[in-house]
């Protein structure tokens, strides 16, 4: 046996293998820079976006999304007024799972309302029955009555057809619309002109 070309065929292989194991490795890594690349370039997803801020959004313009309806909140003491209550409504936990939003209507009637951020599935049918369950059994008062309503981007056809033979929850859709303020410079030129003159005002009253 010629053990000088067994070595040097063993070595050829490993150095042929060694050079085939660092191709591939490169090419790993230019595969996942170039992914990399794409991914920063890519535009944010509203639905990514929504996911955080759905919530948040529609709580802060609750009175102008929903006329005479109120968040559910507890009186802090005996008085009725305003300044003593609390809302408690937001992300709301029960037994039976935690309610996005607990709500009184016009009627002064509550209101279960779930939030999907996209194409809402049939089983959130389930999930708010469950809520509506918990609220009927704690929490309505005689002559109160509870609802449900699901708020999402999409339903689906099976969610459709669940909700065509229901009258106790409702399916209301959502858009969110990217809008531009092009006179933003001179509002923001009004309001530092404003605020210099009211200055100017108060140094000259003192």
């Amino acid at each position: 046996m010629d053990w000088s070309s067994f070595i040097g065929a063993l070595i050829g292989s490993v150095i042929g293998f060694v050079i085939l194991l660092l191709a591939i490795i490169g090419w790993d890594e230019f595969t996942r820079r170039k992914q990399r690349k794409a991914d920063e370039l890519k535009p944010p997803s509203f639905d990514n976006i929504l996911e955080s801020h759905l919530e948040q959004h529609i709580v802060q313009n609750f009175d102008k999304l929903f006329p005479e309806w109120s968040i559910y909140a507890l009186n802090l003491d005996a008085g009725a007024s305003n300044k003593n209550k609390r809302s408690v409504g937001i992300r709301y936990r029960t037994e039976a799972g935690e309610i996005d939003i607990l709500c009184l209507d016009s009627d002064n009637n509550f209101v279960v309302i779930e939030l999907k951020r996209n194409k809402a599935p049939d089983k959130v049918v389930a999930q708010t029955d469950r809520y509506i369950a918990w609220v009927k059994e704690n929490l309505v008062q005689p002559n109160q009555q509870v609802r449900g309503l699901i708020i999402a981007k999409s339903l689906d056809n099976h969610l459709a057809y669940t909700l065509s033979q229901r009258q106790n929850i409702a399916f209301w859709a959502y858009s969110w619309h990217l809008r531009f303020d092009k006179n933003i410079v001179q509002s923001e030129l009004v309001k530092s002109t404003a605020a210099d003159v009211n200055s100017e005002d108060t140094t000259n009253t003192k």
